[in-house]
């Protein structure tokens, strides 16, 4: 008789929960970009730096039409501006170089902040599958439970999911995209949860250590499939293409047969691989090539 869980005991999870489990599944470590404070923080800096540098500005043009020699020297004597630090505070003659110190604090914060934000927006957002299987595991009472008592707890459920981030390779080809978020789910209706399901021989008490009542396939396992895919592909194709060539006698046939192939080559690649556009093009232009070469060898020994 295999064990039942009872959800009324489930102890509800927190920060430290979540954490475990996304250092175990890294692809749905998601957080949130703030993007609007961002900018907001960046908007803020600068115009506390737009301010000073007005500022700066008049008190220069003050400086410069001031009938103190050492005041006039400031803008082409760093000597000169040190020594203006000595004078007591509220100097008229201090001014500039109090401002330059402030900008010199201020200006750092500000470059930071930009280089921050740029490093953000190069992250992509989460797909839409690994964002709703993150906030299944969070509900659910035989997964994750996890409740948040503070206003983050939006982060997952009423988030823009715009301004959400994640830490997934954002070079993942289209075919590998696929295969991640469809075809792992049909497999997993159709045959996966049975044989997993079996695995376990019973319904095991809850432990969120291994989280025994989570199915996991790890992006690891796809990328090694859709890399064999793709090289069986890759190694197929070209000799398929050869073979059909070779069985095909009409030259008008065996023409239209290379501009299919020659297609169905360029779309496999956009589709198997990561390649530019420009890499499909040399990539297309070879094979067919290579098609035209036999194409003209065969009909010569006709």
């Amino acid at each position: 008789m295999p064990e039942t869980v009872d959800l009324d005991s489930v102890e509800a999870g927190g920060y430290t929960r979540l954490a475990e489990y996304m250092g175990q599944q890294p692809q749905l470590a998601i957080f949130r970009r703030f993007g609007a404070l961002a900018s907001l923080n960046i908007l803020y800096l600068q115009a506390q730096m737009a301010e000073l540098e007005h500022h700066l500005q008049f008190v220069q043009k003050q400086d410069s039409q001031s009938n103190d020699d050492g005041r006039r020297a400031y803008s082409r004597s760093w000597y000169q501006l040190c020594e203006s630090a000595r004078l007591e505070q509220g100097t008229p003659g201090r001014e500039q170089y109090e401002l330059i110190m402030k900008l010199r604090e201020l200006m750092p914060q500000y470059h930071e902040a930009i280089n921050l934000y740029e490093k953000t927006l190069t992250l992509r957002t989460p797909h839409v599958k690994i964002l709703g299987d993150l906030r299944e595991w969070i509900r659910r009472p035989t997964m994750g439970c996890i409740r948040i008592l503070g206003w983050d707890w939006q982060t997952w459920e009423c988030c823009d999911e715009s301004d959400l981030i994640t830490f997934e390779n954002s070079t993942m080809d289209r075919f590998t995209s696929l295969v991640t978020y469809t075809i792992v789910d049909i497999y997993h209706s159709l045959i996966g949860r049975h044989i997993h399901k079996a695995r376990n021989g019973a319904t095991l008490p809850l432990n969120y250590r291994d989280h025994r009542h989570t199915v996991t396939y790890t992006h690891r396992s796809i990328a090694q499939f859709t890399q064999a895919f793709t090289v069986l592909i890759a190694c197929t194709l070209p000799i398929a293409a050869i073979l059909v060539l070779y069985n095909v006698h009409d030259t008008v046939a065996r023409l239209g047969v290379i501009a299919v192939l020659t297609g169905l080559f360029s779309t496999s690649m956009s589709m198997l691989t990561m390649a530019s556009l420009q890499e499909i093009f040399a990539a297309t232009a070879a094979f067919a090539a290579v098609l035209v070469f036999f194409l003209g060898s065969t009909d010569n020994r006709l």
